[in-house]
């Protein structure tokens, strides 16, 4: 799972305990995202 919005920096390590592998806030870099998004599809098809 893969999260991205308004999401309060306390909330992150909950999230990623709970099996979210990124997540993407407010400002982020799409094409840096995009890359590391498929970095984890790849990874995880693996």
């Amino acid at each position: 799972m893969i999260c991205g919005g308004v999401i309060p920096q306390q909330d992150y390590e909950f999230l990623k305990k709970a099996g979210v592998k990124a997540i993407f806030g407010p400002g982020t870099n799409i094409p840096a995202a995009a890359r590391e998004i498929l970095d984890i599809i790849r990874t995880t098809r693996s």
